[in-house]
């Protein structure tokens, strides 16, 4: 038995997929996918052109200056602009999109659990070399004896603190804007909506992370959901990589704890 075709002109379907851009969740998702764009690949801003003199300035902090370019302007594409868009947009509150504790024990669980979980394997991630060139993010691409050269605890703590805005820009903006703001339309389909974009940003990743994209993807947005909250994903996702990049730095023996 064959199917029978749509009748709707090519032209119709198209004008009316542009219809639905200016629904709440049209202007969601493509605010989303434009604004992940201008951010772009592994957080470095399209416009980082021009900022590059700056950036550019003092050699021995290039890379410290990039990130710092990095997490501004996820903050404010990500994060801020969604927020305003919720409150003078949207005209919803802002802890409907998991800015609230939620449900603090259960949270507080998850948390606690996913610590336990990811301790060993983030210390499997840092033994793979790959790894080695992708974090710190601070020191992307350098060799040991180049890191050797920059590096100073007092530039790397810094970058560690400010380090937790990179995954309230990713936390938010998935597992708050998009994971929330989509449930009343999709319902559970909208952990598997908000991987989309999740998984596409993360392929320029290393093998080890690209793989357990989805499974992160996937437990953290079926935990945001019953707990209603970003912020336990926030401080773990933050104190996770805070430990790849410890022992990332201890394994090329730029530092030493004996």
């Amino acid at each position: 038995m064959q199917t029978k075709p749509p009748s709707d002109s090519i032209l119709r379907i198209i004008l009316e997929t542009l219809r639905q851009l200016f629904t709440r969740e049209g202007i969601l998702i493509a605010s989303v996918f434009v604004l992940l764009i201008i951010w772009g690949p592994k957080g470095i801003p399209l416009f980082t052109p021009l900022f590059q003199d700056w950036i550019d300035r003092d050699p021995t902090h290039t890379s410290f200056r990039l990130q710092i370019v990095s997490f501004a302007a996820g903050l404010v594409l990500l994060v801020i602009l969604p927020a305003l868009t919720i409150r003078l947009g949207f005209k919803q509150r802002l802890v409907e999109y998991g800015w609230g504790l939620g449900n603090v024990r259960l949270g507080t669980t998850l948390f606690l659990a996913a610590l336990v979980i990811g301790v060993p394997l983030f210390y499997l991630g840092s033994l793979r070399p790959e790894m080695w060139a992708e974090y710190p993010m601070i020191y992307r691409g350098m060799s040991t004896e180049q890191i050797r050269q920059v590096f100073h605890w007092s530039s790397f703590l810094t970058y560690e603190l400010i380090y937790l805005t990179f995954f309230l820009v990713i936390e938010f903006s998935f597992r708050g804007y998009m994971l929330f703001g989509l449930q009343g339309r999709f319902g559970l389909y909208t952990v598997l909506i908000q991987m989309l974009p999740y998984c596409i940003w993360h392929l320029p990743k290393p093998m080890p992370e690209l793989v357990t994209t989805p499974i992160w993807g996937l437990a953290v947005g079926a935990a945001g959901l019953r707990v209603r909250s970003i912020w336990y994903t926030v401080a773990i996702h933050w104190l996770l990589n805070i430990f790849l990049d410890v022992l990332i730095l201890l394994h090329r023996g730029i530092i030493s704890f004996s």
